[in-house]
Formats: structure tokens, sequence, C-alpha cells
């Protein structure tokens, strides 16, 4: 079967290659991908960046998808040929203490696909039952590819912050996951304010202002400049940082209000400088949000089926063979969000 691999521990080094279709366990699924899309963090991997150095190639990458159930194991019974189906992201150990309160999505011994283990831009993957989650036929598989990166902002926004009807939220970093904070944020009837910079004028504050985002380009002007003219003052309740440049934590104490909230959420690539001397007097409450629960996956398949998450305007295809030109795509910002149809 053809899959997208990570060989090499080096900027680029990946290649499609042809490689053998898995055989399943009769405790395990086989999945026939229908739709992957191209993670942050894939782009990190693809990168070898130093907050992916753990990866040891050769890898399949990818852990976003839509598939159907091509195959099941002989003890499967809760799902069977034909099923359509999302596959979670982290594979748990389910022994460790985080596993055992609850919090498996933040598992002493997690392992994430497409980067401890291989992922799933392959033609076909096999994985555990307790890892799928069923979608309705009334949510398309090209929809239905970014379950998991909404599932990220369902935890975020619904759990680890406290973003309330009527608040004004900042969401820093205009890629996939800042628009799909933008959307949550307006699901809860908050109103999101969408930072970004020259080059995001091209493509993604478009994109956020046409599903009916404020937007801020800070390139042109300081952010509380622009809070004024907009509302008339110069802060927000709540921040959403979702870009991972490290600079903009400072920037978000500033603007954010006495007793207000920051959500991080996109990975720093570097090193974080910034007076906390400020969170301590305004009362700040600094949430951090990592991946999402069983739950999150639930509640974002049902979001994603009742439209209140929109995903048209983020995506663009590429047929699998195409993957470095994806990614490259992906690096130079030309799309928010390649996705490969196998």
């Amino acid at each position: 079967m053809k899959a997208v691999v990570k060989t090499e521990r080096t900027h680029g080094g990946v290649q499609v290659l042809d490689v053998p279709t898995p055989t399943i366990g009769e405790n395990e699924v086989l999945v026939k991908i229908k739709n992957a899309s191209i993670c942050g963090s894939d782009v990190h991997a693809y990168h070898f960046a130093p907050t992916h150095h753990f990866i040891q190639p050769p890898v399949i990458m990818g852990h976003e998808c839509s598939g159907e159930v091509a195959e099941v194991g002989a003890q499967v019974k809760d799902f069977k040929p034909g099923d359509r189906v999302v596959i979670e992201a982290i594979n748990y150990c389910r022994k460790c203490e985080s596993c055992l309160r609850g919090n498996r999505h933040i598992c002493n011994d997690f392992q994430i696909r497409g980067m401890h283990r291989d992922g799933i831009f392959a033609e076909y993957v096999a994985v555990p039952p307790t890892d799928l989650h069923k979608i309705p036929d009334s949510l398309s598989f090209e929809k239905a590819c970014l379950v998991e990166p909404t599932s990220v902002l369902t935890h975020a926004v619904l759990d680890r912050s406290n973003i309330r009807a009527g608040d004004l939220v900042l969401v820093t970093g205009p890629g996939p996951i800042g628009i799909l904070a933008a959307q949550m944020v307006k699901a809860v009837g908050a109103e999101p304010i969408v930072v970004g910079i020259d080059s995001d004028e091209e493509i993604r504050l478009p994109i956020a202002r046409e599903l009916g985002c404020q937007t801020i380009n800070v390139s042109q002007q300081p952010i509380t400049d622009a809070l004024q003219e907009l509302y008339g003052r110069q802060t927000v309740h709540a921040v959403l940082e979702c870009s991972g440049a490290s600079p903009i934590f400072q920037t978000t104490l500033d603007v954010v209000a006495k007793g207000g909230s920051i959500t991080l959420i996109g990975l720093f690539a570097k090193p974080v400088e910034a007076n906390l001397s400020i969170a301590v007097r305004k009362e700040i409450t600094i949430y951090t949000s990592f991946a999402s629960t069983w739950f999150d996956f639930e509640r974002a398949i049902k979001m994603l089926d009742q439209g209140l998450i929109q995903t048209d305007k983020l995506v663009a295809y590429y047929d699998p063979e195409d993957a470095v030109q994806a990614f490259e795509d992906a690096i130079a910002k030309k799309v928010p969000k390649p996705v490969f149809r196998f």
C-alpha cells in the first residue's frame, strides 16, 4: 500500500513508499483511510524542529483522518465492515496514574500516531476498536477528517478556559487551529478577534473575516490601538494562544483584562520570557491545553455535523504522491490545511 513516510532525521526527509498492508489481530480493526490532513505538528516533524527530535524514522506520518472499516478481528463486537469512523491521535497505556485518574490524553506513556509510532498517512491502518469513533452518514469524510483538530478546541475552549457568552476573546495565530478556535468561541456566544501578521493577509486573515471574525494585523497596528478603535477599550476578557510564537505571550499578559484568562494551546518552539508579575497583579488565570479526550471527539463530531464549525475554506486536497509539495505549501502558507485523498 502507499504511505507517506518520514525517512530521515532532517528537514524534509519525507518519501512516498510502498509498504505492506497491515494485518489485524483478533482485537483490532482495519480501517481504509479516506481523507487525512496535515497538522501543524506534522509540519514540525517535516521540519524536524527541536521539539520533534524524539521521532525515530522511518515512521508513517499523520494522525488526523476519516475512514471506513474494512475488516474486524474475531473478538471485535462494536464495529463492522462499512462503518464510517475517525481515529484518535494518541495511543494511551491505560495503566499509569494519569490514565487511571481519567486523564488519558496526558498519559505518562502516551504515543502519538505518526511520531512515536506509525500513523495514518497510508491506505490502511490497523487500530484497536477503543481508538475509534463512529461518524453519522450526514457528516462527510472530508469534514470528518478535521474531527481531531476540532476536538483539540472543544477541550481548550469548553474545558480549559473561562470563556463566557459576551466575552471579547483574542485568538493569536490565524492558522487552522486558530481559525477553528475562533469558530468555537463564536459557538459559545463570545466574540473572537483573530490576530495575525502581514504574511497572513493573503489567505488566513481573509478566511477569518469571511467566517465573521474581527481581525488585527499586528504588523500594521498595535493590538491595543485596534481594540480601542473597534471596541472603545484596550483589553480583552480572554486569550487563546494558538501561534506558538514566544514573543506573543508577553503581549497577551498586557492586553488581557484584570481577572481574565489566557489559554496556551500552541506549542512554543523557543523558551518564553515574560514578566509574570503582571499576571500576579492582574490575577490572571493561565490555563494550558493539550490534545483532547474521548468526550471531546464526540462533541467535535456533533459540532461539525451540525454545521457549527466550518472547514471548507481551510482545506486543499492533494494526492499522497504529492506529499512533499503539500508540506511545502503548508509552510509557505499557500493553503491553511492540506488534505490527502487516499
